[in-house]
């Protein structure tokens, strides 16, 4: 079901200056298949897969828990305290990542999200978490409502 994952555990990499080779960046080919969404972009709140791009996106490049709070419910419990900001403070500036996204079960304004996050730190091998997201879609605008580990 997870067409294309073989993509998400390749790194390209340089030869540095002292002639080893090092992970510089993710591969992250951006597609939108019928039962499989893959990219790192910036998304949006007009469906699940784009608001999970979009939480991503905010916690890994933008690294702001403000940004992140856009994409997720008012009564999520991931919004509460410093623990989002702390979190991301604790992953290195220039981590790159590459999120993929399957639909589990969608009924009506609520639907869940097999996701699979890679992180691409810098001199280590890549990351890989599973994760379950729920999103709730109300007036139009779809935000993220719980994420759990798989």
């Amino acid at each position: 079901m997870l067409v294309g994952l073989a993509t998400l555990a390749v790194v390209a990499a340089v030869i540095a200056p002292n002639g080893s080779a090092q992970p510089t960046a993710s591969a992250c080919e951006e597609t939108s298949q019928a039962d499989v969404v893959t990219g790192s972009g910036p998304g949006d709140t007009t469906t699940g897969p784009t608001s999970i791009l979009g939480f991503n996106h905010a916690y890994y490049v933008n690294r702001s828990a403000e940004l992140t709070r856009r994409f997720l419910t008012s009564d999520s419990a991931i919004t509460t305290g410093d623990r989002l900001q702390t979190g991301i403070d604790a992953v290195p500036t220039d981590t790159r990542h590459c999120v993929s996204i399957a639909p589990l079960n969608v009924n009506g304004e609520s639907a869940l999200w097999t996701v699979t996050v890679t992180e691409y730190r810098p001199g280590t091998e890549p990351w890989i978490a599973r994760q379950t997201v729920t999103t709730r879609t109300s007036d139009r605008v779809t935000l993220i409502s719980e994420i759990t580990a798989s």
